[in-house]
């Protein structure tokens, strides 16, 4: 957030130059455009939500609605925890299995890591191809993330050999989340986080759009998933430093184009606005009417 705020402090017209940007795209706006995204919005969280419910089928069966909470809860308590744990940890507040449901939620965000970095990837190499990028840090990622994937696999194969690890109930609960799922809801699991990602694409080409960032469509979609690659690889400790990494990696990818730096600051912090900031609050008042309930 501080590198943020220092990029934008040397611009030449500042915060008052980003103000003007953000409000001049804001105001005047069909309200049909509005409604779009928050429709884009919604189908990103309900296919969340499938994708949750199919992780939890074999284990311990929840209704849609259901699982539509949990994963506005886990956005919720994403604020106060780092690192994703926040995330799981509203998701399982309610379940019986919460061992079993950490393993399912590590497996959730795993599949859409795994869609992301592949698009991303794509994205990174048309990048450096069209500008013949030499010695930069898009160059080492072309190269350093093969070979991270690689060391991952061979650390899961050396891990589910060890036979002694899963001597432990503990570990096997985690596990069983993997274990029962069957070939078919491996497909429909990888299908849900595709096209999650692809609602991303269409919300952030819009919003680029909107906020007057003009650029070829093939290279949009360059950026947009290489935005989304560094967001994955850069670890955040909650939604307000990811905040950070999504706008510094937008300035990043955007510098080799002739853009306005406040009209991209102005697209990716509406999306995040769209995305996080209004489903945390609605998770937030979900988990205050639970506890009082409760009490």
């Amino acid at each position: 957030m501080y590198a943020l705020f220092r990029t934008i402090q040397h611009q030449q017209q500042g915060f008052e130059g980003l103000m003007t940007t953000f409000l001049s795209s804001w105001k005047g706006t069909p309200f049909y455009f509005w409604i779009v995204l928050l429709t884009l919005m919604g189908l990103n969280w309900t296919l969340e939500s499938l994708k949750w419910q199919t992780l939890l089928q074999n284990i311990e069966p929840i209704s849609t609605v259901q699982a539509f909470k949990s994963v506005l809860t886990g956005l919720a308590l994403g604020m106060l925890l780092p690192s994703g744990t926040g995330d799981v940890a509203g998701r399982i507040i309610n379940l019986k299995k919460k061992t079993e449901g950490i393993g399912a939620g590590i497996i959730s965000g795993v599949i859409q890591t795994i869609v992301t970095i592949s698009f991303g990837y794509i994205g990174l190499l048309y990048i450096v191809q069209k500008f013949a990028l030499k010695n930069s840090l898009e160059s080492y990622l072309i190269l350093g993330i093969p070979a991270f994937c690689i060391i991952a696999l061979i650390v899961i194969w050396y891990l589910r050999n060890q036979k002694k690890l899963m001597k432990y109930q503990r570990i096997q609960q985690v596990l069983a989340a993997i274990y029962t799922l069957r070939k078919k809801q491996w497909g429909s699991l990888f299908a849900i986080g595709i096209m999650r990602h692809l609602v991303f694409i269409l919300q952030f080409c819009l919003l680029f759009n909107w906020a007057g960032v003009k650029l070829p469509f093939v290279d949009t979609l360059a950026v947009v998933n290489s935005v989304f690659l560094a967001k994955t690889i850069i670890p955040a400790l909650n939604f307000v430093s990811d905040l950070g990494v999504r706008e510094l990696s937008a300035i990043y990818f955007m510098r080799h184009y002739a853009v306005d730096i406040n009209q991209v600051i102005t697209a990716t912090f509406s999306l995040w606005l769209l995305n996080i900031g209004i489903p945390v609050l609605i998770g937030s008042i979900w988990i205050l009417f639970t506890r009082k309930n409760a009490h």
